[in-house]
């Protein structure tokens, strides 16, 4: 007993004798936390009308992929973008009202969203009303182009058709008002649920474009309407925390030979595709390379 007592006693002694240095080990080293890209949205975000692998998600996650690897963060990416989404739609998703998408599923973890939603909320309407002028159904799997066959049979109606629903209190008017009203209602909902289900996430919000080309008079009247959406979304940046991608102002100052859009009314035969073309989709990604400075590594 007492030979086990002096050996302990002897022991505490020498512990106390070394520096502390030797027993601090090797430093820890935190495992890189993964960078996880997530895209919510419509069409646009689903890349329509883009060759594959030249939409804006795979362009700008390809980006964010590099930039992990050289840091030694994993990389994961996820595109939940929907077809014909709206705002209130994608809020519903995010708050797990509907589930037609895996939005709510895929969004814990994210560091880096972006979101493309609020253009169906008015050229779902404007669509609507001219596929109703013309007996072309929504739900035809090729819409855009038996629209466009439709529409260059007989462009005259829709050119006069288009003047009575620019007058005060058409039923367009009303239905283009609501989708604003939509969206300032529903983009609280939608960012304070991203962030809620991920938080600390960097959030990239993109501004709605004009796609009507070749009349003035109806570009005009769009504008009307698209820029209200996006003075809500600048508006409220600050106060809830995401950033604004000012694609709408991009494609305005672009003057290029090459179309950013599929839609051209003057074109021969004219073309009513409002989704980015390849070009159009690669100009969104350098947008958003542009204000990803720094790549998120984790939430605080």
């Amino acid at each position: 007993m007492r030979r086990r007592c002096l050996t302990a006693f002897l022991s505490f002694v020498l512990l106390l004798g070394l520096p502390l240095h030797v027993f601090a080990g090797k430093p820890v080293v935190k495992p890189p936390v993964p960078v996880e890209y997530v895209g919510l949205g419509d069409s646009i975000g689903a890349g329509w009308s883009a060759s594959p692998g030249q939409d804006f998600f795979t362009l700008y996650s390809a980006y964010l992929s590099q930039k992990a690897v050289a840091a030694g963060s994993p990389y994961l990416s996820a595109n939940t973008a929907l077809a014909g989404l709206t705002s209130t739609q994608l809020r519903s998703e995010i708050s797990g009202t509907t589930n037609q998408t895996l939005t709510r599923a895929t969004l814990p973890g994210a560091t880096i969203v972006t979101v493309s939603i609020g253009g169906n909320n008015l050229m779902h309407p404007l669509l609507q009303h001219v596929a109703d002028l013309y007996g072309v159904s929504m739900d035809d799997p090729n819409f855009m182009s038996v629209l466009s066959a439709a529409v260059n049979l007989n462009p005259t109606r829709l050119s006069l058709d288009m003047l009575g629903q620019m007058l005060p209190n058409s039923a367009l008017r009303n239905s283009l008002a609501n989708g604003v009203s939509n969206f300032n209602a529903d983009l609280p909902f939608i960012i304070n649920g991203i962030k809620g289900l991920a938080s600390g996430t960097k959030i990239y919000f993109l501004t709605v474009y004009n796609p009507v080309y070749g009349n003035s008079t109806l570009r005009s009247f769009m504008d009307g309407y698209i820029d209200q959406i996006n003075a809500t979304l600048k508006a409220n940046a600050s106060g809830l925390g995401y950033t604004v991608v000012d694609v709408a102002a991009a494609f305005e100052a672009y003057t290029g030979s090459v179309p950013l859009v599929g839609f051209n009314m003057a074109a021969t035969p004219a073309t009513y595709d409002p989704h980015p073309t390849d070009a159009g989709h690669k100009m969104i990604a350098d947008l958003l390379i542009a204000a990803s400075t720094t790549i998120r590594k984790g939430r605080k």
